[in-house]
């Protein structure tokens, strides 16, 4: 199927912004840096789990964002058997990962050539103060009309206020953009059903039932008729 946006809308985390790679570069130099004894397959697998379940729970709203800030390293050192100042290293943490500029495979170069073609937004759960950061150092931000956060719209997706925000400050109608992003139900399901055209971008292949899926960013270019 090819697509014939007016606009695209792309998550940020996991689908242009590699996450993971640069949250585990940081987790290993601190590491280092406070001389900790970790395995780092499983001090790595650790945080991974708590951070995923607190973003959840986050983007449920059952915990704040300065709830989910404050607990994070403190599960964290728990689970590991650390003896440490979590909220030193959590502090540390945040203020190192943003700035870190890994971004996922072919990412910068298809943001470049689709900023030419289309409106670009970013639709992002993440934070103001930490997701600036993260675009600006990744040499990004001037490919994007705006970035649409959470905190901006005063609601997460997948709620069907936060699209419609979006569309708003598009200027479209649902079915004139196109969604692309890795969560299930933040990015794709979340677009679906206020009537978002969506594209699942599943790096992991992992097994869904959404219509529409892509394994590689690249593949993005030849699903857009107008490109």
């Amino acid at each position: 199927m090819n697509f014939q946006p007016k606009a695209l809308f792309f998550d940020w985390d996991h689908t242009l912004w590699d996450h993971d790679l640069n949250a585990r570069e940081v987790l290993l130099d601190l590491a280092v840096e406070y001389e900790l004894d970790i395995e780092p397959d499983s001090y790595w697998s650790t945080f991974e789990k708590i951070n995923n379940g607190l973003w959840d729970q986050y983007a449920a709203g059952e915990i704040s964002q300065a709830e989910l800030r404050e607990i994070r390293f403190v599960r964290f050192f728990e689970e590991v058997g650390i003896q440490g100042p979590a909220q030193e290293f959590g502090d540390k943490y945040l203020s190192r990962a943003p700035r870190k500029t890994n971004l996922m495979p072919g990412a910068f170069d298809l943001i470049q050539d689709l900023a030419e073609h289309f409106p670009l937004y970013i639709l992002t759960n993440g934070f103001d103060d930490i997701q600036y950061v993260k675009i600006e150092g990744a040499g990004m931000r001037s490919f994007f009309k705006e970035i649409i956060t959470s905190q901006q719209v005063g609601t997460k997706k997948p709620n069907p206020q936060f699209f419609h925000y979006a569309l708003s400050r598009a200027g479209i109608e649902a079915h004139e953009a196109l969604m692309i992003g890795d969560h299930v139900e933040a990015d794709v399901r979340g677009a679906l059903q206020v009537g978002i055209p969506a594209i699942h971008y599943n790096p992991f292949s992992v097994e869904t039932d959404l219509p529409h899926e892509i394994q590689h960013l690249d593949e993005l270019r030849a699903l857009l008729k107008n490109r």
